[in-house]
């Protein structure tokens, strides 16, 4: 990721540079990740993950690779990629609500 200017729009109003992420484990096999304003310590969480959305993450990446390969079906690949980024913001939305009680 390269460095990204962000405004911490929802604490002091600083703007500061990102150039990472951080991630922690929250129990139940649950990792969120996120940042962390400088100046006022605002937490900002980019998303939160679980064993299944970290294993259709993994798949999307070997599926990606296929557009590497001059050989394979660049259209199947398409779909399946498509098809697997849905469930990964279904789960996210999902798991996001169950955490924050959104729900």
């Amino acid at each position: 990721m390269s460095a990204t200017m962000i405004i911490c729009d929802a604490g002091c109003q600083n703007k500061f540079v990102v150039d990472k992420f951080m991630s922690t484990r929250i129990g139940g096999g649950v990792e969120k990740v996120y940042i962390v304003c400088p100046h006022c310590q605002h937490e900002y969480v980019a998303s939160y993950t679980d064993p299944e959305i970290r294993d259709l993450q993994t798949r999307i990446r070997r599926v990606q690779k296929r557009f590497a390969n001059p050989r394979a079906d660049r259209v199947k690949a398409a779909q399946r990629e498509a098809e697997i980024q849905t469930q990964i913001k279904e789960k996210m939305e999902e798991l996001r609500a169950r955490i924050e009680g959104d729900s």
